[in-house]
């Protein structure tokens, strides 16, 4: 019996040693096997799904070339831009929204208001690296065309634009309206040589400290003006030199020095809807200074109309301080009756002189250049949400003084009608001061207090004469969001 049992557990060990040295590395080598089959699935998956987007590259490839095309990435950084991936063309969209709130002194005929100031869409882009061109709608009150033109870069000192555009003319016009420094300006037009239609050359010499414009325009204004495109035969000739002689000069504290000349002269036939038709307003946009009156009881002619200008910038660190002097001369303002009889003659001029300083809190600082002011990206963003960064807070303030010639306001019997060419203040006084709050590059608010102080202001509607009313002074706290995107 003891040996049986012991042939039996001699057996059962036999028995698990050819288990364990035959049998189990055989399952093991076909789990390994197994194993290693499923990585080769695994891996021929990706490679599969590599190659299916290889080859789908590759057709998109063969159909750009078949029709001779580049694809186009489309991407943000503060504008929505589609490029090609060379960048030789490029496009950027945009647009701005300014909506103001207003409130007017007790004496003004103003409305307290909440006015969509401005709603635009703007195209600009590059063909070529060496083609710019900009396409730009207002949408707000009566929409129009603004910016449509193509400038051509020959060289930095050699550019040719063509289109409607802002004339070379005057800094302070040339800030684009998502920069302007107040709610409004310290000139208008005529002054401004606002919108027109022509040609300009432009460039930049002496290590680009100097930019140099010439320019010929209808000076009649918009093509919406003017839609068959002149009045007359007559042009407006344009010329502009922006200094910075302290460019390239860093560590000079005149670095940020900034001189600027310039004029346009033109004959003219007839009083323009734009220029003079409109009246001269400044600071507070529903106002007007003074109207123009030749068209009331008869009909004007204008020999012509010049304009010239010289201008003062300084950037130190957060401080800036900018000073504009501009004179518009009227040569030859002849004044009919109905019937074409001639009732009297005049010449005279309108002058500006606006001065403005602005200091930054946060330490921001602000840019200038031949085409106008820039206010810079905060140094950190305002989160409203969680209350969060500073933004960029700027405080400002500015002094214009306006004076048109005391004659042409002087009033002339004749057929027992009084005739004369303007009505209103011969001199106004304008004083703002305000403050802007920048809280990150789409969003902009700014706040002003505004004064004007003249004789026969006009205030009130232009659409209802009849609630009009003329003061000596007008009191406007505005307030706006710039919103762009």
């Amino acid at each position: 019996m003891k040996n049986k049992n012991g042939f039996i557990n001699f057996s059962i060990i036999l028995f698990v040693i050819f288990v364990t040295v035959f049998i189990n590395p055989c399952f093991s080598n076909a789990n390994k096997a197994n194993c290693e089959i499923d990585a080769l699935k695994e891996q021929n998956k990706i490679f599969q799904e590599k190659f299916e987007q290889i080859k789908k590259k590759f057709a998109e490839t063969q159909v750009w070339e078949k029709k001779n095309a580049m694809p186009v990435y489309a991407f943000w950084k503060n504008d929505f831009y589609l490029s090609t991936p060379d960048e030789n063309f490029w496009m950027k969209i945009r647009g701005n929204l300014h909506f103001d709130s207003k409130i007017y002194s007790g004496n003004s005929n103003n409305p307290f208001e909440f006015d969509i100031r401005r709603a635009r869409f703007d195209f600009q882009g590059m063909f070529y690296k060496y083609i710019y061109f900009r396409v730009q709608a207002e949408l707000a009150d009566d929409p129009y065309l603004r910016n449509a033109w193509a400038d051509y870069k020959f060289s930095d000192c050699l550019h040719l634009r063509g289109g409607q555009m802002k004339p070379p003319f005057s800094t302070s016009w040339w800030t684009t309206d998502n920069n302007v420094n107040f709610v409004e300006r310290g000139a208008g037009t005529p002054m401004y040589p606002y919108f027109d239609r022509g040609w300009w050359l432009w460039g930049d010499v002496l290590n680009k400290t100097l930019t140099w414009n010439v320019g010929a325009f209808t000076g009649a204004g918009l093509d919406k003006d003017t839609s068959k495109g002149d009045i007359d035969d007559h042009k407006d000739y344009v010329a502009r030199l922006f200094y910075n002689p302290f460019k390239n000069q860093n560590d000079s504290f005149l670095k940020g020095l900034y001189l600027c000349i310039e004029g346009s002269t033109g004959r003219q036939s007839v009083p323009t809807k734009r220029f003079e038709k409109k009246g001269y307003g400044a600071a507070v946009r529903d106002t007007k200074f003074w109207t123009w009156e030749t068209e009331k009881y008869g009909f004007g002619k204008i020999g012509s109309r010049d304009r010239w200008g010289a201008e003062f910038h300084y950037i130190g660190g957060p401080f800036s301080i900018s000073s504009e002097y501009l004179v518009t001369e009227y040569n030859d303002i002849d004044v009919y009756d109905l019937t074409g009889i001639k009732v009297y003659s005049d010449d005279g001029r309108i002058t500006s002189w606006s001065t403005w300083v602005s200091y930054y809190i946060t330490g921001e600082h602000k840019r200038v250049s031949n085409f106008g002011w820039k206010t810079p990206k905060p140094a950190k963003n305002f989160n409203p949400v969680n209350f969060k960064g500073a933004g960029a807070l700027e405080i400002i303030a500015r002094y214009t003084s306006t004076k048109t010639s005391r004659s042409l306001f002087d009033p002339h019997e004749f057929n027992k009608l009084t005739y004369r060419i303007l009505y209103g203040a011969s001199r106004v006084d304008e004083y703002t001061i305000g403050f802007a709050w920048t809280w990150n590059p789409m969003i902009r608010w700014q706040f002003n207090y505004v004064h004007l102080d003249g004789h026969d202001l006009r205030t009130g509607s232009n659409d209802n004469m009849a609630k009009t009313n003329r003061v000596d002074n007008e009191d406007m706290v505005a307030c706006r969001m710039i919103f762009k995107f």
